[in-house]
């Protein structure tokens, strides 16, 4: 059962990156952000008593939490404006590699990661400057975007290192998962209010789409992606159930390929398989 939890958390996770995708190209990265994350909110009240956790965390503990929500927000703004902005098959394994940042934390101020963990960084580096340096001559490709997803990468990877090493064994995962989305909602609420007294309005595309059905769905997503993760984490190894969600981004690349007609050319094809396995051999045992 863990290996079905660990599956269905990337299946989730790389559904939702492809409807993010699709709300940000509609309506811009800042009401994409806004809505998504009330629905996400929302879904963590519901879920505390599914997941309950005695909090033993004093002021600190709930400060450095904050601390965490920061990266969390900083990390999901550059995640939306990379969706929004760049190609798809390129941003989204970049962006998903915060993995690989956690793990060099974790070697500057903690015990040495496993010599994988080490390998995965140096394949994520080269899979990069693969998908950075080509052109795509086999159809509309950009590396547009890819700064953003870095910047992303760093951030959830600051993230999850303060999480996993200061958070989580006082105040579990929801709680702190509560924060951050708190965090989120009210940086966007924020920043939707503020661009809309000034009259700034995001260039995005015409559309009558059902904005709010799609936000639901990837609030839902996301939301069911870390329930199966931590139902998986009851089930098995943790770091069996991390390494196969931490292939979410290759459903996105799918998703991309057959219905945004993403078409990368060989060389970026290799780097994103490249940024792939790095992802997978940091997140193995």
């Amino acid at each position: 059962m863990g290996v079905v939890f660990g599956l269905a958390a990337a299946i989730c996770w790389g559904v939702g990156d492809f409807v993010i995708t699709t709300l940000a190209r509609y309506m811009g990265s800042t009401k994409s952000l806004l809505y998504i994350q009330i629905f996400s909110l929302l879904s963590w009240l519901v879920l505390i008593p599914v997941f309950p956790h005695d909090s033993k965390g004093g002021p600190n503990i709930w400060a450095i939490a904050v601390a965490a929500g920061v990266f969390h927000v900083g990390g999901l703004v550059l995640t939306y404006k990379a969706f929004e902005i760049g190609t798809l098959s390129l941003v989204s394994p970049i962006a998903s590699s915060f993995a690989i940042v956690t793990a060099f934390l974790t070697l500057v101020f903690g015990p040495q990661p496993p010599a994988m963990a080490l390998a995965g960084t140096v394949l994520l580096v080269a899979g990069v400057a693969v998908v950075s340096r080509s052109t795509g001559s086999e159809g509309p490709v950009s590396i547009k975007g890819v700064p953003q997803a870095v910047g992303s990468a760093i951030a959830f990877g600051v993230m999850f290192w303060i999480i996993d090493f200061y958070v989580q064994k006082p105040l579990g995962y929801v709680y702190p998962l509560i924060v951050l989305k708190i965090m989120a909602s009210s940086y966007a609420f924020l920043m939707a209010g503020l661009a809309r007294r000034r009259g700034v309005e995001e260039e995005v595309q015409p559309t009558k789409r059902n904005v709010w059905g799609l936000a639901v769905l990837a609030a839902l997503l996301d939301s069911g992606a870390w329930v199966a993760w931590l139902f998986g984490n009851r089930e098995a190894n943790t770091a069996v159930v991390t390494a196969l969600a931490s292939l979410f981004s290759a459903v996105t690349v799918v998703m991309a390929w057959i219905f945004l007609k993403e078409r990368l050319n060989r060389f970026q094809w290799v780097g994103v398989a490249v940024i792939l396995a790095g992802i997978l051999l940091v997140s193995l045992p």
